[in-house]
């Protein structure tokens, strides 16, 4: 067999966590969206649409090896905030712990010696430098210019831009 269960496995969570990780960010914008924060409502928007097409590279991986993915059920996300840097910061926390999952991913490949695999947790892990930059970027921008309500205003239409 080209896929062992064990690999089976960590791709089914995999789709389970960046599925999650969709809905959490489509909280987050939706929560944006009811306060006012329109450009941020905008970028979690995109976050969370970017999370799922995450999720189909494991779907798409089981497929192409004739493996049928499991569709997981999955908890409601949080829905309620404490406002922008709330979302900001635990997006932050929200992708180290991502990070470390998927170089878990990576780790367990190499054990399998499943090469195919290795490929695609690779991919995943350079997707997590890009996000862990832009979450990065949206810390670095509230400690450069702080969080008031005019610094937040303005984050706010820059998140709208990008």
């Amino acid at each position: 067999m080209i896929i062992s269960d064990k690999v089976k496995e960590l791709l089914n969570y995999r789709i389970s966590q960046e599925e999650a990780s969709s809905r959490l960010y489509k909280s987050m914008s939706i929560w944006l969206s009811y306060n006012g924060f329109s450009g941020a409502e905008k970028r979690w928007g995109i976050y969370s649409d970017e999370e799922q097409k995450h999720a189909e590279w494991a779907y798409g991986y089981l497929l192409d090896l004739d493996v049928k993915p499991e569709v997981p059920a999955l908890e409601a996300p949080p829905c309620e905030f404490d406002g922008l840097v709330d979302i900001i910061q635990k997006s932050y926390d929200h992708e180290i712990k991502v990070t470390e999952q998927c170089k878990a991913l990576a780790s367990a490949a190499m054990k399998e010696g499943d090469f195919l695999l290795l490929e695609l947790a690779q991919k995943y892990n350079g997707e997590q430098i890009e996000e862990l930059a832009k979450t990065q970027y949206w810390l670095d921008r509230l400690e450069a210019f702080g969080d008031s309500e005019i610094a937040l205003r303005h984050l706010d239409e820059e998140m709208g831009e990008n």
